[in-house]
């Protein structure tokens, strides 16, 4: 796989070498830390972190680097802000190891020594595998249609250091375990910000497969032809029009097999969307190829759990297609015969992403026995309206399911806020000479007629979750996505272990 940023690898500080003359270490502003704790870091720097403590240099912020200069083993020492001690989250610390990340990437510094026991002297779970996940996250660039730079820093060794040894040596596995996760979360983010003259409905099956190898998972992709065996009139009638016909890619994972739970997840893969003969206007239209986040988010729950090898069971489906428009695309007015046998008149081509899911939420009931089934889709831009960048969308129609998750939401800080699904929203879709349609003709509470679209093909003796990433699932300005959903997933597994 080609090379996107910067790798950072971590090595216990038991090893000889391998730290370089950089110390980096963590600490809260305020209070004031502990004369206990600055007198233990002092001993490896001649006293430069009480220094920098003395005269305020640590700053206000969450993440600002104070910085002074040695001439002993150390010879740069950078102090990193994680704000109040009482307000410290998991989130902060990520925040904090990007800002230290970026500082060593630009310095192109190539070894460090992370000094970690200001990390954990706070109530924060697993402090230092945050801290490893952070920065790895905040190396990855998406760089590889570039030109190669030759002074581009493509890795950086990290050394883990602490007075506490036999600490050091008990957390290396975890600290291997969230950088795991954090080069998942980094390959969905490679697989989203792919532009669709590389991944269309095709390539993208391809890259599931090469997945599937490499992780020792099962991978099936139904073909056009199949889909139209299986009457999968939504995602044949979005992803017709375009050169590269749609497709259902299905991996599946048994780190259990003996148990019954059987999670199934759902993604969105709309490889770009021009909004069909509902055309979208020009401006931001380069950034449709975003519009595949949720089946990035899906490889990347399915890459995370194979290399964790977590003891669950895992389906994950991705509902592949192109919206395009040409002589054969599907146009507004037409009126669909469902997978399921219902059957939508399209009002507008741009909703299109409950057309493909709602057959693949059909193919997930009758084809993966789901115990849970949960999708992701950048589904409508109301959810951006509603909630903007800071959380995502969460309709479900299972309270345990929609608790269970939102606490993964609160635990990983890809928060989930919940709209409801009262029957009194069913008129916003109601059919005239269909049964249903794919969106309403006023502008009501957009995000909640996606999702009760969706909850017309889910049985309700299913637990479902429809998660609405449209928001978080790209930053501020639309142009990086953040993999949103691989870490969320990950926790609601990992809290259901057998």
């Amino acid at each position: 796989m080609p090379n996107n940023g910067t790798t950072f690898e971590f090595v216990s500080g038991a090893r000889a070498g391998a730290g370089g003359h950089v110390l980096i270490v963590p600490l809260a502003s305020k209070p004031k830390p502990p004369m206990q704790l600055l007198s233990q870091v002092d001993a490896h720097c001649d006293d430069a972190v009480s220094e920098l403590v003395d005269v305020g240099a640590l700053g206000q912020d969450v993440g600002h680097l104070s910085h002074t200069t040695r001439s002993g083993v150390y010879r740069r020492i950078v102090v990193v802000n994680l704000g109040e001690s009482k307000k410290l989250s998991a989130h902060q610390i990520r925040k904090a190891a990007a800002c230290a990340a970026k500082w060593l990437i630009n310095e192109k510094i190539k070894q460090a020594t992370l000094w970690i026991d200001g990390l954990f002297s706070h109530d924060v779970e697993r402090p230092v595998s945050e801290w490893a996940g952070g920065m790895t996250l905040a190396g990855f660039r998406f760089t590889e249609h570039k030109e190669p730079d030759k002074d581009e820093l493509v890795k950086v060794r990290i050394k883990v250091a602490s007075d506490d040894k036999a600490y050091i040596i008990t957390k290396m596995p975890k600290i291997r375990e969230a950088v795991t996760l954090a080069e998942a979360i980094n390959y969905a983010r490679r697989i989203a910000h792919q532009p669709a003259n590389v991944i269309n409905p095709t390539t993208l099956a391809a890259e599931a497969r090469r997945l599937a190898r490499l992780h020792k998972l099962k991978c099936t992709v139904l073909d056009y032809a199949q889909l139209k065996r299986l009457g999968m009139g939504g995602l044949i009638a979005v992803g017709r029009g375009a050169e590269h016909k749609p497709c259902l890619i299905r991996l599946e994972y048994k780190g259990a097999p003996r148990v019954r739970p059987n999670t199934v997840l759902v993604g969105k893969a709309i490889t770009f969307d021009t909004g069909g003969y509902s055309i979208k206007p020009g401006a931001g239209l380069e950034s449709m190829k975003f519009d595949k986040c949720g089946g990035a988010t899906v490889l990347g729950i399915m890459k995370a759990v194979a290399t964790l090898k977590l003891r669950c069971n895992i389906v994950g489906l991705i509902a592949a297609a192109e919206n395009a428009i040409s002589h054969e695309a599907y146009k507004p007015g037409d009126i669909l015969k469902m997978a399921s046998g219902k059957t939508v008149e399209v009002i507008s081509t741009d909703a299109e992403g409950r057309l493909i899911l709602a057959d693949a939420l059909w193919y997930a009931q009758k084809q993966c026995k789901p115990t849970a089934l949960i999708d992701f889709a950048t589904l409508t831009g109301g959810v951006v309206i509603a909630l903007g960048k800071v959380a995502a969308g969460l309709m479900s129609n299972d309270d345990t399911l929609s608790a269970e998750l939102g606490e993964s939401g609160r635990r990983t800080y890809e928060r989930l806020w919940r709209l409801p699904l009262w029957d009194e929203y069913r008129d916003l879709i109601k059919g005239q000479d269909s049964d249903i349609r794919n969106t309403g003709n006023k502008r009501f509470a957009h995000p909640i007629v996606g999702g009760m679209f969706l909850k017309e093909f889910v049985s309700d003796n299913v637990p479902w979750a429809h998660i609405d990433i449209a928001g978080p699932a790209t930053d501020e300005n639309d142009k990086e996505a953040t993999g949103f959903g691989v870490r969320l997933i990950v926790d609601y597994l990992q809290r259901r272990l057998p």
